[in-house]
């Protein structure tokens, strides 16, 4: 009885059933993790632009639900999903990292009301103390993006990304973004553009400027994978030149 009772809960979680047509951040993460685990890539989850910690903290909650599916796995009734899972570079654990001046945007020209200096202002001590009980190893950053490229770059030793979730909403502060990410991407990797379809949808302003830039510069090529909420375009690194 106990043993039937327990394949089928096994057998439940043979699949993680999340909404990935949720149009929400929640939506957004849960596709975005469902499909970092159906590759089985291995990388880790960096955000720029954490304000108060919300994004981050659901990534998280979201890349449990799917790392406990693949150890769920390692008891599948089904040989093939054994060994598929206990292959995974998943069950190496990924770090989560987090950029932002916790004191709101930074001196701009983007000449834009809602990101004018000093919007999106939180409180680094409130952010950090809110994943202080967490398992998982977040690393967070206090500053500009550019002032701590060092100290990333070092915590990224020998390591992938796996999401990118560039929410910072300017085009400098984009392209910091993109700059300091350049050497960690990797075929499949996503890049999450939360700001992309702001100022208007303008070509020439904010994320839609940045991407162009940075896509004639890099040799990654960029893929629409699907957007979210209501600025926000998901992509997909697919090829290099």
């Amino acid at each position: 009885m106990i043993k039937k009772l327990l394949n089928k809960i096994i057998s439940r979680y043979k699949f993680v059933r999340g909404d990935i047509n949720l149009n929400n951040r929640t939506g957004m993460l849960h596709r975005s993790w469902g499909h970092i685990f159906s590759n089985h890539i291995m990388g880790d989850y960096v955000e720029f632009g954490v304000y108060k910690g919300a994004s981050l903290a659901e990534s998280v909650y979201q890349y449990r639900q799917f790392y406990n599916w693949l150890i769920l796995q390692k008891k599948s009734d089904e040989q093939w999903r054994q060994e598929v899972s206990k292959k995974s570079e998943l069950n190496e654990k990924v770090f989560f990292h987090g950029l932002d001046t916790f004191d709101g945007m930074p001196e701009n020209n983007e000449q834009n009301f809602i990101f004018k200096k000093d919007t999106f202002k939180s409180n680094y001590n409130e952010v950090k103390k809110r994943f202080k009980n967490f398992d998982e190893k977040i690393l967070l950053y206090k500053g500009l993006f550019s002032d701590n490229k060092e100290a990333f770059v070092r915590n990224m030793d020998n390591r992938k990304i796996s999401i990118a979730n560039i929410d910072c909403d300017l085009y400098q502060s984009t392209m910091d973004a993109f700059n300091m990410i350049e050497n960690f991407l990797q075929i499949g990797s996503i890049v999450l553009l939360d700001d992309y379809n702001s100022f208007n949808a303008d070509n020439n302003k904010g994320q839609r400027k940045a991407l162009i830039e940075y896509k004639s510069q890099t040799s990654f090529i960029f893929e629409p994978f699907f957007s979210y909420m209501f600025t926000g375009q998901a992509f997909l690194i697919v090829q290099k030149k």
